[in-house]
């Protein structure tokens, strides 16, 4: 006794019919637990045989629909039926599409079967963001282990797939409209830069690549990226991204950045006003001052009197750039560098221990950064009490999952600027499209 798979259709009149799928053999009791059920390639093969008995019921509908239209325009005729090959996760599919020619008319005879791909959009979709989170090797090798019957497992093929939906992408976002029904009151945006490896031979050994996270008051976030040397207006991805975050212009946006000139640049192309200075770039600068002045050494007695002050001072110094004191800051740097002379007293030649210049070098670099960026400095205290971000550490986060992962820390690799460029743009549009999907659940429940 054999089993076999059949689709059995029932009419209004409850009659049946019954078409055969795929014989399944004999079905015996299993021996152990690798004979329960299926293996994966014979539920692969059971899928690919139930999707070509679903094309014969498809090309039985295009032909029924070829004749009811003949009937109905008398000019038509049947010219032939052209094969369609579309390769599909479970295997590749061939349809016959009938083909209709309009006897003494310019006009053109319908069209049964609307678009040219030769894979499936779910096929393409899958190629696509596999090779955009691994390498395009790896990610064919997954898909020909998880799917066996699928076709087109290449590396290029791959890679041809991340170019092409990256290009989909940008050209939605291309022709999106400037204007949204459901405006939002606020948008916080926080752009940084990264490096991934070049593999040209000659010119810049790296490409930069513009990275950057926005969020509005109804908690939506949209991630940006992108390689600026691609980019032909990088501002205009800074525009996109507000448009999609519901961006009017009665909204109050307020941006982050690392204190970039260049990036400040954008953002002013783009319409923003300027950005504040990312807290987290100017505590790490103060944070190596920190950890430099525990490291100094006190031989003397000035010098034994003159370490806590220090220290005191360089937590002063923290405080107020915390809360905005910008020149009261300044002004204890400055005391810092005072102190200093103790260590520089009692010392051949007049010269200072080593740990004592490093301090005074990164005291020097601090006040001068400080300086030049005192215009982009704010009351980061008070905005972190009412509730409001105070840097990009989003944005560092999504330099790691988005670029360095994949491309720095983990692979090695050398990009060119437009495979960089597509694989870091269908990453980006991963994060939103999954982070628009939990929020549509969210709302759902």
């Amino acid at each position: 006794m054999t089993w076999q798979l059949e689709m059995v259709r029932v009419d209004d009149g409850g009659r049946l019919e019954r078409m055969p799928v795929i014989e399944l053999g004999m079905i015996g009791a299993p021996s152990g637990v690798d004979g329960v059920g299926m293996h994966l390639t014979t539920a692969q093969y059971v899928l690919s045989a139930l999707q070509s008995a679903v094309v014969t019921i498809q090309e039985q509908a295009l032909k029924a629909r070829a004749a009811e239209i003949r009937r109905a325009d008398p000019t038509l005729f049947l010219k032939d039926y052209r094969s369609r090959s579309v390769q599909s996760l479970f295997g590749t599919l061939v349809i016959h599409v009938p083909r209709l020619v309009r006897r003494g008319s310019r006009l053109a005879p319908p069209c049964f079967f609307q678009s040219s791909a030769r894979s499936s959009t779910e096929y393409n979709l899958l190629r696509s963001r596999l090779g955009a989170f691994m390498s395009f090797r790896m990610a064919e090798g997954l898909i020909g282990d998880l799917f066996p019957c699928a076709t087109g497992q290449a590396r290029s093929t791959a890679r041809r797939h991340v170019l092409r939906q990256a290009a989909q992408i940008e050209s939605v976002a291309t022709r999106t409209g400037q204007t949204s029904p459901q405006p939002c009151a606020a948008i916080n945006l926080g752009i940084d830069t990264t490096f991934v490896r070049s593999a040209a031979a000659d010119g810049a050994r790296h490409h930069e690549v513009l990275i950057g996270v926005g969020s509005n008051d109804r908690a939506e976030t949209v991630k940006l990226g992108a390689v600026i040397a691609v980019t032909d207006k990088p501002h205009r991805i800074i525009e996109h991204t507000l448009h999609a975050l519901s961006h009017t212009g009665e909204t109050q946006i307020i941006s982050f950045t690392d204190g970039d000139k260049m990036l400040r640049g954008y953002l002013k192309l783009a319409g923003l006003s300027a950005p504040l200075l990312d807290w987290a770039h100017l505590a790490r600068r103060v944070q190596i001052a920190k950890i430099t002045a525990k490291g100094l050494r006190n031989v003397t007695i000035a010098e034994r009197r003159t370490r806590p002050k220090i220290l005191k001072a360089m937590d002063s110094i923290h405080w107020r750039l915390w809360h905005g004191r910008i020149e009261r800051a300044r002004k204890a740097m400055r005391q810092v560098i005072t102190m200093l002379r103790h260590f520089e007293c009692d010392r051949p030649r007049a010269q200072p221990v080593p740990s004592a210049r490093k301090l005074r070098a990164a005291i020097g670099k601090l006040e001068d950064y400080v300086a030049g960026q005192s215009a982009y400095l704010t009351n980061y205290g008070k905005r972190q009490r009412h509730g409001k971000p105070v840097g990009t550490a989003t944005t560092e986060g999504l330099a790691n999952s988005l670029v360095n992962q994949r491309m720095n820390k983990r692979q090695q690799m050398r990009w060119s600027a437009q495979g960089a460029h597509a694989v870091v743009t269908v990453r980006a549009h991963h994060f939103n499209s999954a982070n628009a999907t939990r929020l549509a659940l969210g709302h759902a429940a």
